[in-house]
């Protein structure tokens, strides 16, 4: 790897002896500032250059950081940001990603569906800092929305075969089991205590998985449960395809403690998506709801301690959804917000600050987010952001019709319909929590979209992708 390095950057004999003397001298001058500097930095070097040999290493393990990292995990706060589990990986894995593509001299800035949308989006979002109510904040969002379209880049970039697509898909799998596994009983085994983490769950008695507002904790694990599915159906080895088939229901049960009404909606929908358009996976699908539905009688019924709370939560508060809900005086200050700014939005990161004119009971409480995408636009980027996220509706929509039709009759026809299906069901709890530029949804759109097009390749005249024949399965 370093003979690699050495001729790519073509440094005589003499410059590499002054490079790593001058980095030495750092690393010791660092000594000065805290010890532990120069051990990370250290440890970073010996990481990125692991990285640069195997660069999917470094796209599966911010993948699996980005749904690991929580707010209990942040261990360091800059202003309002918070540094935890993700960033550091995030700073190793696009540096080590960007160095391999110069190397390998690999095209980064290519084209996908929804590019011209997402670059519209972050433009009207710098035209909003004209007028935003704090520039820190707006600059801060910016920054977010930049992180997006460079992890979503590499993500394109470099899962380019179907072998690497499905290696990324075992890692969120993967990570999804560990976040379960860990939720349900992490603080019995003395691993984890985020028991006292969220004090708003706790009137409810809902699990917070890693410490983290219930229903972020559902969105983590909601995408992924169709798609373990899929992958089941795919597997040619016996022990695979029940083992993904047994993770899918216990990704789905750990989901299901956190009480979200909006996740186990958003998986019932995806669900039923795929089922309604793949034979296989419908027939899978009315067999895991069996299970699904005995597993949650069993846990509602025997009130199995703040899991059989979390499942209650969920029968027997589905009709009274939006009676006695914050979220009406939410979506009530995202319209005066609206009006008041003829139209034009506040610009972005001004929600809580502009709150206080609307709802001062809101304003000291703990529910100061707009809770639904669509009024998180319509409040921040008015007009223009709300057409702009129609746009990116259509383009998703459009590009998962393509793939689907580019990957019938291969293995990837089953993941063409469950991946979307996913996307679909968190669109529409999207009307009632997170906002515009929430994780994971952008790498797993990312993901898909790198699907779409090996797909369009291999239908285009490039390698094939395998057969399937549903009766395998």
């Amino acid at each position: 790897m370093f003979a690699t390095l050495q001729s790519r950057l073509s440094l005589p004999r003499v410059g590499w002896a002054v490079l790593i003397v001058a980095v030495q001298t750092v690393l010791l001058a660092t000594f000065v500032v805290d010890w532990r500097v120069p051990v990370l930095l250290a440890g970073g070097f010996v990481v990125t250059a692991l990285l640069l040999d195997n660069p999917l290493w470094a796209v599966g393990g911010m993948l699996a950081a980005r749904l690991l990292s929580v707010g209990t995990m942040s261990f360091i706060t800059i202003g309002k940001t918070s540094i935890g589990l993700f960033e550091p990986v995030l700073f190793l894995a696009l540096g080590s990603l960007g160095l391999r593509a110069v190397f390998a001299r690999k095209e980064l800035w290519r084209e996908w569906p929804w590019k011209p949308v997402m670059l519209a989006i972050l433009g009207w979002r710098f035209v909003g800092l004209l007028w935003c109510t704090k520039l820190s904040d707006g600059a801060k969002e910016i920054v977010t929305f930049g992180v997006i379209v460079a992890t979503s880049m590499v993500i394109i970039a470099f899962v380019e075969t179907w072998e690497q697509l499905r290696g990324m898909l075992w890692w969120w799998i993967g990570a999804c089991l560990l976040i379960g596994l860990l939720a349900l009983f992490g603080d019995s085994l003395g691993l984890t205590s985020y028991a006292q983490q969220w004090k708003a769950a706790e009137s409810g008695g809902r699990e917070t998985g890693l410490g983290q507002q219930p229903n972020w904790f559902a969105m983590n694990l909601s995408f992924v449960v169709p798609a373990t599915a899929a992958m089941g159906l795919i597997q040619k080895e016996t022990w695979k395809r029940w083992g993904l088939f047994a993770g899918t229901v216990f990704i789905f049960f750990a989901m299901m403690t956190s009480g979200s009404r909006g996740g186990a909606g958003a998986v019932v929908i995806a669900g039923g998506l795929v089922a309604l358009g793949q034979p296989l996976f419908r027939k899978w699908f009315i067999r895991f709801s069996v299970v699904a539905v005995g597993l949650f009688t069993l846990a509602a019924l025997t009130n199995l301690g703040d899991i059989g709370k979390g499942f209650n939560r969920i029968a027997g508060g589905l009709t009274f959804l939006f009676q006695k809900d914050i979220r009406g005086a939410n979506w009530a200050a995202c319209m005066g917000m609206f009006q008041d700014s003829y139209g034009i939005g506040i610009g972005p990161g001004g929600y809580i600050d502009n709150l206080a004119k609307y709802s001062d009971w809101l304003y000291n409480s703990v529910y100061r987010y707009p809770h639904g995408i669509f009024w998180g636009e319509l409040a921040h980027a008015g007009v223009v952001g709300v057409v702009l996220l129609g746009a990116l509706v259509v383009s998703i929509t459009r590009m998962s019709i393509q793939t689907i039709r580019d990957t019938r009759g291969t293995e990837a026809e089953v993941m063409a319909w469950a991946m979307p299906a996913s996307m679909a069901g968190y669109f529409a709890w999207s009307f009632v929590e997170f906002s515009i530029d929430e994780k994971p949804f952008w790498e797993w759109l990312a993901l898909y979209t790198a699907l779409h097009i090996l797909a369009r390749k291999a239908r285009t005249g490039g390698t094939p992708l395998p057969p399937w024949r549903y009766g395998n399965a």
